[in-house]
């Protein structure tokens, strides 16, 4: 019997997700609430150099028999997965998606030149150079959806975050979203199971 229910997971900038992701908690319960609750658990690596083309290759990965799909990611695998949904919503509007992110990046159409230069993978140590042809991509993804539609999308971020500014990630998220900040934690994101439980309570009302 096909899958009708997938559950997509997508890794941060300069992250990967290795084929045995047991040494990540966030990755491993993620996974255990999908596979629980009967959603088939697919986690992609995502190298954000490819990202048009690895998007085009995840929708193809939904198919006829699917009618359920939640998105879900950190950082900027959470910005990712807000657009992957859209972009979904696009192309088979009759499917029902969610997104799901954890500290989200967010306006990389304005904040992406920010990446240009040398970078380092702390996952892979892969060392690359990020250029303006990169972020001129996420901009160009980012400008093809509708950022605010209204579809379901649960932000959750740690106001520890040392990264991305909560009060500014509420700004841009409380509007389009569930959004909710939780004391502490850090850009990695500590309250991966709260956030999950909160966003099955939500998503069943």
């Amino acid at each position: 019997m096909l899958p009708t229910k997938l559950l997509f997971y997508f890794n941060g900038f300069n992250s990967a997700i290795l084929d045995d992701y047991s040494g990540s908690p966030k990755i491993v319960a993620v996974a255990e609430w999908a596979q629980s609750r009967g959603y088939e658990f697919i986690p992609v690596s995502v190298c954000f150099r490819q990202a048009l083309e690895q998007s085009k290759e995840i929708l193809a990965l939904v198919g006829e028999s699917v009618d359920e799909v939640v998105f879900c990611g950190s950082s900027m695998g959470g910005w990712f997965a807000r657009i992957i949904q859209l972009l979904l919503n696009c192309e088979k509007p009759g499917i029902k998606s969610s997104a799901i992110a954890f500290n989200p990046a967010f306006d990389l159409s304005m904040y992406g030149y920010m990446l240009v230069g040398p970078q380092l993978n702390y996952v892979t140590l892969e060392q690359y150079q990020w250029t303006r042809a990169h972020s001129e991509q996420l901009r160009s993804l980012e400008s093809s959806v509708d950022y605010g539609a209204a579809l379901p999308f649960f932000v959750y971020v740690d106001k520890l975050d040392e990264v991305i500014g909560w009060k500014q990630s509420a700004a841009k998220h409380s509007p389009i979203s569930r959004f909710i900040a939780f004391e502490g934690g850090c850009h990695s994101f500590d309250h991966f199971l709260e956030a999950l439980a909160d966003f099955e309570n939500a998503s069943s009302k």
